[in-house]
């Protein structure tokens, strides 16, 4: 018998698979890749103890310069103790208005600042508590301050108005927290 030359099939080319008929094995792969992205996602930010975080400053140098320029007594607390820790200050000397800011954490973990300034004051406390309904008054040290509650950036203030002066303890920090520090301030 003679066999006869035929000519050489061209392979084709696989079929592609239809859209929607995946196989489990496809979908494991795809949700292994989701998961091994998310992994890693969370990973990098992830914190064991989030109070090392909290990076604590000396506030020496800029609470003796704003005494310097400032025509008022800049307030700092003294006795708090180590569980409260200062994490920032600064103060700023615009066209004769100084503020004093200086932003701590309370052994609670809540955000507390004090705030002071010989500028106007309704701006000056709306720049911090807008929208806070006022919540009666408590003496703190023989001084009468004014409760301010539910504002915006902070939840709430206590604030005092002197001579040239308007001083406010604020944050996120409960009333006691803040009457705390209040208490705290003294002037230099």
């Amino acid at each position: 018998m003679t066999e006869t030359p035929t000519e050489p099939q061209e392979s084709s080319p696989p079929a592609p698979r239809q859209r929607g008929r995946q196989t489990v094995g496809d979908m494991v792969r795809s949700m292994s890749l989701v998961l091994v992205v998310v992994a890693v996602v969370v990973l990098l930010t992830l914190r064991d103890d989030p109070t090392q975080t909290i990076h604590r400053v000396d506030f020496t140098e800029q609470l003796q310069s704003a005494r310097e320029v400032a025509p008022y007594d800049v307030a700092a607390p003294v006795g708090l103790g180590d569980r409260w820790k200062a994490t920032s200050a600064r103060s700023d000397n615009a066209g004769g208005v100084v503020t004093w800011h200086l932003g701590l954490v309370t052994p609670a973990e809540h955000y507390a600042a004090v705030e002071q300034s010989n500028g106007p004051m309704t701006a000056f406390v709306d720049s911090f508590v807008a929208g806070a309904t006022k919540s009666g008054f408590v003496t703190i040290s023989g001084a009468r301050w004014q409760r301010l509650d539910g504002g915006q950036p902070e939840d709430r203030a206590l604030v005092l108005r002197g001579k040239g002066v308007t001083t406010m303890v604020t944050g996120g920090a409960t009333f006691g927290e803040l009457q705390t520090l209040a208490s705290a301030l003294r002037g230099g």
